[in-house]
């Protein structure tokens, strides 16, 4: 029922980077701890994500390992490429819902698992999510998820869109709650009692802004209603000491005074370039830069200095900014990414 995104969604906390061979040993931990469902990375992002996602499946640590892109032929034949399961997730702002569709079919045609995410659940019509659901299930999707993607959805409204994707769907469905609001555990719970099959989770709760569900405590809460989840508890703290030390070398202890819920800083620092392009959608200036920052971001970060790079320019800089992140396991400041901007004035 648990699927861990730590390695993935867990690299978008704000001032987290990893290392190729910190997240293998993470991978590592979590299979130990019973973890048989993970999604671990987006290797269309840069090369480091493919060999990660080419290693861990080559190792067998998951039942099923998923490596996450968008909807687009492209990202689907990068993943297919790693060996893993082929996780998708729908543009903030759709174009044409027909080309989603015409993806989701190629996706198929590979000998994937398929999952599709449909954002953001607590802005759309539950009449329009439920056909938007339908449709990406007759084209041959394995699992829909359902993301609360900007952590604004209450449990009640878990309840009912769960309820009735339980009874409009017959694949599996995933449940991906943020923790903006804070109900990112209650969320999950809820989507459990409704009727989900999966439930994303990160070691701390770590994520985007101010992070996701958290591994243990759903696991506990989990098997205190009787539910089986294979983890192993005591290995599972073995995680969660690794990746304490990776915080404390990485950002130190005030992430946890800035991840919290409403009030926490986090709540408006982005590190996905895909949430950076939708400012309309996600508020806030600030911008944690690693692996997974995209043109878009570095752009606005320069043009706050009044730097304008030509588009094959900036492309080249987004690439070195990626690979400083990876190779040093840190996320680069501004201004490193000014400096490294203005040598190319």
């Amino acid at each position: 029922m648990i699927t861990d995104d730590t390695l993935r969604e867990g690299l978008q906390t704000p001032g987290m980077s990893f290392t190729i061979s910190e997240k293998i040993q993470l991978a590592r931990l979590l299979s130990d701890a019973g973890i048989k469902r993970a999604l671990v990375s987006y290797p269309s992002a840069h090369k480091s994500e493919v060999e990660v996602t080419r290693e861990i499946v080559s190792k067998g640590f998951f039942k099923e390992t998923y490596g996450l892109g968008r909807t687009v032929k492209s990202d689907i034949d990068i993943i297919n490429g790693t060996g893993a399961n082929i996780s998708l997730h729908l543009p903030f702002e759709i174009d044409s819902f027909g080309d989603i569709v015409e993806a989701v079919k190629y996706a198929a045609k590979t000998d994937k698992i398929i999952e599709v995410g449909i954002v953001d659940i607590a802005k759309i019509n539950i009449d329009r999510l439920m056909d938007m659901a339908r449709k990406l299930e007759d084209a041959g999707a394995d699992v829909i998820q359902l993301p609360d993607t900007t952590g604004s959805a209450s449990p009640k409204l878990m309840q009912k869109v769960i309820t009735r994707a339980r009874e409009t769907l017959k694949c599996k469905i995933e449940v991906h709650c943020h923790n903006d609001s804070g109900g990112a555990v209650a969320n999950a719970l809820t989507g459990v009692n409704a009727g989900t099959d999966y439930v994303d989770t990160c070691i701390y709760g770590l994520g985007e802004r101010n992070g996701i569900t958290d591994t243990a405590s759903v696991a506990r809460l989990l098997e205190i209603d009787g539910v089986s989840t294979g983890i192993d508890h005591e290995k599972l703290s073995k995680v969660y000491a690794r990746a304490m030390d990776l915080i404390m070398d990485k950002i130190g202890n005030s992430l946890f005074s800035d991840n919290f819920p409403c009030v926490g800083r986090n709540t408006n620092v982005h590190t996905a370039g895909t949430h950076a392009a939708f400012s309309g959608i996600f508020k806030g200036e600030s911008f944690s830069v690693n692996v997974y920052t995209g043109r878009t971001m570095i752009k606005k970060i320069l043009e706050l200095s009044n730097i304008n790079l030509e588009k094959e320019q900036l492309i080249i800089l987004t690439e070195q900014v990626k690979d400083i992140a990876v190779s040093t396991g840190k996320t680069v400041t501004t201004s490193e990414i000014v400096k490294l901007a203005r040598e190319r004035l």
